[in-house]
C-alpha cells in the first residue's frame, strides 16, 4: 500500500522515469538489429534468390553454346545462361534506368521470390519487378510497362507486368531470356552465367577462367560476400556500440536521479522505519519498489516503441542500393530489456548504498 501511495502520488515523476526508461530501451535494439536485419539479407540474397556459388561475365553476347562448354569444365556442376541488357523503364511520366536481366526457364541458380519466400517462374510473356522498382514505378501485376532497349538496334516495346517480387538487395528487372533475346532481335546468347561449382575445385576454376579471353570477369559468392560484411561490419559495430552507451547514459540517469530525489523527499519517513524496527533491506526494497513497476512499464512501452521505429526504418530507410527488412530476433529484445535492467541496477546500488550509510539521528532532528 505504501509502494502504490507514493507511486500514485507523484505522477509527473512516475511518468518521467517510464518515458526516460522507455526512450533507453530503443537505443540499444536500434544498435542491435541490424545484425539481425544484415544476417536476414544475406540469407535472403545469397542464399535463395543467388544459389549459385560462382557468376562469370563475357565482354560481348555470345551463342547459348558457350553455355555447354562451360559446364563441361572439370569441377562444374550447374550452368546457367543470362542475358542482362540495359533499359529504360516507362509508365506514365515515370521512367527508370536499370538492367533487364533474362532467365532460363525453370532456372534453379537464380530465383526470384515472394514477400511468403516462395520462388516464382519469370514469365514469357510479360516483365518481373522487384517491390521497390515497381513501386518507383508505379506499376503492379496487369498493369503495362514501356521497354526501351538501349543498346543495338534500341527497340522499343510494350509488356504486362506479370508478377511483383520481393529482395533486399538491388531494384531488379526480370524476364524469360529467349522473350528478352526476341525483344532485342539478336538471336540465341548470353552475356553470363551463374555457376555452382564443387567446393574443393572453386579456386582452381577460377584461376582458370581469369585466363580465358571469352571470360571478361569472374565473380565469387563468398568473395562478395566477404566484401559486403567487411564493408558494413564496421559502422554497424560502432553504431550499436555508440548507441548503447547513450542508452546506458539514459537509463543510469533516469533512475538515479529519481531515485535520489525519492531518497531526499523521504529521507526522514524511511529513517522513521528504521527506527520503528524496519531491516535497510525493507526500506529500501519499499523506495525501489516503486521504480521497478515504473521499470517495467517503461520496458515494456520501450520495447512496443522500439519495433515501431524499425518499421519506420524499414519503410523509408531503405534506398535503390538495398532494402531494409523489418526484422528483430527475440534476443534482440531480450538484450535490450537486460541492458536498461542492468544500467538500472546499477543506479540502485548505488543509492542503497546512500541508505545504507543513512545518519537516523540527523534526519530526524531535521524535520524538527
Amino acid at each position: 500500500m505504501m509502494i502504490l501511495r507514493n507511486v500514485a502520488g507523484h505522477p509527473l515523476r512516475t511518468a518521467l522515469t517510464i518515458l526516460g526508461v522507455a526512450l533507453a530501451v530503443p537505443m540499444v535494439v536500434l544498435g542491435l538489429f541490424w545484425h539481425d536485419a544484415i544476417d536476414h539479407m544475406i540469407d535472403i540474397q545469397f542464399s535463395l534468390v543467388e544459389r549459385g556459388n560462382m557468376a562469370v561475365t563475357f565482354p560481348r553476347p555470345l551463342d547459348r553454346a558457350v553455355v555447354g562448354e562451360l559446364a563441361r569444365e572439370p569441377g562444374v556442376l550447374v550452368v546457367e545462361g543470362q542475358r542482362v541488357v540495359p533499359v529504360r523503364l516507362r509508365a506514365a511520366h515515370r521512367s527508370y534506368l536499370t538492367a533487364m536481366i533474362g532467365l532460363p526457364p525453370a532456372g534453379e541458380l537464380r530465383r526470384p521470390h515472394d514477400a511468403a519466400l516462395r520462388p516464382i517462374a519469370v514469365s514469357e510473356e510479360g516483365v518481373t519487378f522487384t517491390r521497390r522498382l515497381a513501386e518507383r514505378l508505379g506499376v503492379g501485376p496487369g498493369d503495362t510497362i514501356t521497354i526501351e532497349v538501349m543498346e543495338g538496334r534500341r527497340r522499343k516495346r510494350d509488356l504486362p507486368v506479370t508478377a511483383v517480387v520481393d529482395e533486399v538487395i538491388g531494384m531488379a528487372a526480370y524476364m524469360g531470356i529467349d522473350a528478352l533475346n526476341r525483344m532485342t532481335g539478336e538471336g540465341a546468347v548470353v552475356s553470363g552465367a551463374a555457376m555452382y561449382v564443387d567446393e574443393s575445385a572453386l579456386a582452381g576454376v577460377a584461376r582458370r577462367f581469369k585466363d580465358l579471353p571469352v571470360i571478361e570477369s569472374v565473380a565469387m559468392k563468398a568473395h562478395t560476400l566477404a566484401a559486403f560484411i567487411d564493408k558494413i561490419a564496421g559502422v554497424v559495430f560502432l553504431m550499436a556500440g555508440v548507441l548503447t552507451g547513450f542508452a546506458v547514459i539514459i537509463a543510469v540517469g533516469v533512475v538515479y536521479n529519481g531515485a535520489r530525489i525519492g531518497l531526499q523527499e523521504r529521507a526522514w519517513e524511511l529513517a522513521s522505519l528504521r527506527v520503528l524496527g524496519f531491516t535497510r533491506g525493507e526500506v529500501t526494497s519499499i523506495l525501489f519498489s516503486e521504480f521497478m513497476i515504473a521499470i517495467g512499464v517503461g520496458i515494456g512501452a520501450g520495447l512496443a516503441l522500439a519495433g515501431w521505429i524499425v518499421g519506420l526504418i524499414s519503410r523509408y530507410g531503405s534506398n535503390e542500393s538495398f532494402q531494409v527488412p523489418a526484422i528483430v530476433e527475440p534476443r534482440t529484445y531480450a538484450i535490450a530489456a537486460v541492458v536498461v535492467l542492468a544500467a538500472a541496477a546499477a543506479s540502485a546500488f548505488i543509492v542503497r548504498r546512500r541508505i545504507d550509510r543513512l545518519d537516523l539521528v540527523a534526519v530526524l532532528k531535521t524535520r524538527d
